[in-house]
Formats: C-alpha cells, structure tokens, sequence
C-alpha cells in the first residue's frame, strides 16, 4: 500500500472524497479537546511530544534519541514516555530496563532506553505511563515518542518529524494516503524537523542528517569505521531492514558506496533465526533491527548494524533553547 500512497497513480484521487472525510473527523476530535469538551490531563512538568503527521520512516526515533541527549547536556533529566508500538506487553504501564524484551516493549524503545538511559515507560494510555513515570522518577521533562494525536495528554511543545525526500505522498489521509493528519496541522506545531532533504515548499523546517558512525558487531561488540568495515567486507555483505521506509537505509549505504541491495521488510517484523543464519556473507541491519535481531537464538558474529546520529544542516542550539525556554523550561548554559 505505501507504493501506492507515493506514486502518482491517479486513480487513487478518487477516494479524496472520503479522505476528506477522515481529515474532518480527525479534526473535530482535535477540537473537542481543544475546548474542553473531551478531558486533556496536564503533567506538573512540561511535556514534549515529538511525533509526526505521516505513516513511519521519518527518523523520529534517532530525533528522541538526540534531543534527550542534547536536554542531558543542559542539566535536564528527562523521562520518556511510549505506546510500545511492535510490542505486547504482560501488563501496563512497564518499565523499560536492560532485561526487557523487543516482544514486550517494542524495539525502538529498547534502542531509546540503551542510548539514552533515561527511565522509558510504555503503555498505550500516555496519561497512565506518564503518571507512572513521575510517580517513579524524579525528572524535569517528559519526552512522548509519538503521540502528537494522542490529545488525552496535555503538552507544552509539540515537533513534528517529516521525511523532505518524500514529502506529504498523494496528500490523502489513512487508509487512502500516508497522511495522520492534514497539512494544516503543522501550523501549530513549535517545531517541524525534516529527515534528509527539504523539498516541501513554504514550510519552515529544520534539516536533520543521519550521520553514519561505525559498525557496531552484535556478538563481540567490535567496531568497526565505516571505511574499515567497506575494506574487509566489500562483496561481502548482505543488508536486510524491517524499517518504515527501507529506502532511506538504502541510501545511507550507498553514500558508503557499500554495493549492496537492502531486502525490505515490513515495518517492525520480527526476523526468523533462519533469515540471519549465517553463511559466507556478513548481514548489515538498522540498529533499530538489531534490538530484535540480537534476541534471536543464532551465532551473530557475522552480523552487523549501523550506529547513526542526527546531525543538523545549521545551527539549532539558541533557537531551540529559548523555545524550551518561553514554554516553561529554562535550560542551562552549556557554552
């Protein structure tokens, strides 16, 4: 379906009808909470949701990662908060730590919570893991990784995370298009970052790169430069990704000049032993994918994945510290 969601196929314009109608019913339930007429709860401490208004595949993950990062440099301590998407979890909320499982909790949360180390809480009810979490920690800040449509849960900043390569699709909402929300939506938004590139016009955004660091081996920890690992394993090499949008970890690789085709899969899918057994080839994977992967019962000496961070195009610092700054959370001076 998403071929079709960013192809112009134009017999796909005739269900803009009813997309309009999804956008109405998006927005009147936006409204309900806006005036009160559905119940929004607001935290003690300010709230950030970074989320977006499209379908997966954005790097909103690598953004959660980095801004937690960036507000830990500031003095800081910030909480995370997740529906736990790809996971099922025995009960709700739960707690992320280092013996959880990718079928709990999901994968993204597990990548969060190993880089970051900051408490995660998953539950599909953000109110209810939010309230566990300040219950638990002491924190300055709530990040929610999603959940910009979520509006049960009071926010004081909203980022929404946008893919510049491919833009809005055919513009039409689920289960039509890519779309969440319409585009009207990120008027309202404090912060739009764009993955990559910046082609959507009239748009101010800012732009994120996803800087490949190393290889990082799933069995032996070794690392590997990314200009050591093309060396020793040129012709070598498989690359496999259960990410949103598998293109965009096809373009990284071949920014490495890698020579290599990325097998799609679909988002979040939970890989079998026997599709990464090993062989003569050594497997490249997301890190995103290697939460999952290192979980699985098979010798992973030959696989490998790529450790990324987010880099932007200019310089954010100021501009980002007096938006947290006006909305309720003055941040220390690091220069």
């Amino acid at each position: 379906m998403k071929n079709f969601w960013y192809s112009e196929r134009s017999w796909l314009r005739v269900f803009t009808p009813l997309s309009w109608i999804v956008s109405s019913l998006v927005e009147t339930r936006r409204s309900l909470y806006k005036t009160g007429i559905y119940t929004t709860w607001h935290a003690p401490i300010p709230v950030c949701v970074v989320g977006n208004i499209l379908v997966g595949g954005t790097g909103k993950t690598p953004l959660v990662i980095w801004l937690t990062e960036w507000l830990i440099r500031r003095g800081i301590r910030v909480g995370i908060v997740s529906r736990g998407y790809g996971g099922s979890a025995p009960h709700y909320p739960l707690a992320v730590n280092g013996q959880s499982s990718c079928l709990e909790v999901g994968e993204e949360n597990i990548l969060v919570y190993r880089r970051t180390q900051v408490p995660v809480v998953v539950d599909p009810n953000r109110v209810r893991a939010t309230q566990y979490l300040l219950e638990h920690n002491s924190i300055d800040l709530v990040i929610s990784d999603d959940g910009l449509q979520h509006h049960r849960l009071g926010r004081n900043i909203e980022v929404a995370v946008l893919d510049g390569l491919r833009g809005f699709g055919n513009g039409l909402l689920l289960p039509f298009g890519p779309m969440r929300e319409s585009k009207k939506r990120l008027n309202s938004v404090h912060w739009i970052v764009s993955k990559s590139e910046h082609k959507v016009p009239n748009l101010r955004a800012s732009v994120m790169d996803l800087k490949p660091l190393e290889f990082v081996n799933l069995a032996s920890n070794t690392v590997l430069s990314t200009n050591q690992f093309r060396t020793k394993y040129l012709g070598q090499v498989r690359a496999v990704a259960a990410i949103g949008n598998p293109e965009s970890f096809q373009n990284t690789l071949d920014r490495l000049q890698l020579e290599v085709q990325v097998e799609p899969y679909r988002d979040h899918h939970y890989f079998r032993a026997e599709e990464i057994a090993g062989g003569s080839s050594h497997i490249i994977v997301t890190e995103k994918d290697a939460q999952k992967i290192r979980e699985l019962p098979v010798d992973l000496h030959h696989v490998w994945y790529l450790k990324v961070e987010v880099q932007f195009n200019e310089e954010i610092d100021d501009s980002l510290a007096s938006l947290f700054e006006q909305r309720g959370l003055p941040l220390k001076n690091t220069k």
